[in-house]
């Protein structure tokens, strides 16, 4: 594997394309689990790749390992992505990220006061969630998160694409009337 970082990093385009298709379920997945408002799941597959690009040119071998970073760079140019989408209009659930995603980056980059307030934060949501959304909403809602498609979830659930579109659509809805 390090051979074919190397071979990537000085510009191998068949060694590019490997790497491509050994990560490209890993963005997906996480490119599943954010929302932009007006784009579509290309946009965002398009923004992980960028920060699977970032990886193989900057990965440094004696600061860590190669799969932990591109999941670091891939994390932060998805969410780099979503705040420049949102923009000063403060669209709060536009940047809808899953909350164990959250922690596992707080834990090495915030101060242990961000990662107890973000933990609360956390729980706070979580909480709502299990109070205000409907039953179906809440599954709707889980399986999106864990990068589920509209289609997957419509077969999962036996509903429609209409019936799923609506669920998440109410659930957003719900959350930004409790969001603070």
């Amino acid at each position: 594997m390090e051979e074919i970082i190397k071979q990537a990093k000085a510009g191998n385009q068949v060694a590019i394309e490997q790497l491509v298709s050994n990560y490209k379920g890993l963005i997906r997945s996480y490119a599943n689990k954010f929302y932009l408002v007006g784009g579509d799941k290309d946009d965002l597959l398009q923004e992980g790749m960028l920060g699977l690009f970032y990886a193989i040119t900057n990965y440094d071998e004696n600061k860590g390992a190669f799969p932990s970073f591109v999941e670091l760079c891939v994390l932060r140019q998805l969410l780099d992505a979503v705040k420049r989408d949102n923009g000063a209009s403060q669209k709060p659930l536009s940047n809808f990220v899953e909350l164990e995603t959250v922690a596992q980056l707080s834990d090495s980059v915030n101060s242990p006061l961000e990662n107890l307030l973000q933990k609360e934060y956390a729980e706070k949501v979580a909480q709502l969630i299990k109070e205000k959304l409907t039953p179906f909403e809440r599954k709707v809602l889980t399986l999106f998160a864990d990068g589920y498609s509209y289609d997957d979830i419509a077969v999962h659930t036996n509903k429609s694409y209409k019936a799923v579109d609506g669920a998440l659509q109410r659930a957003r809805r719900k959350l930004l009337m409790y969001k603070e």
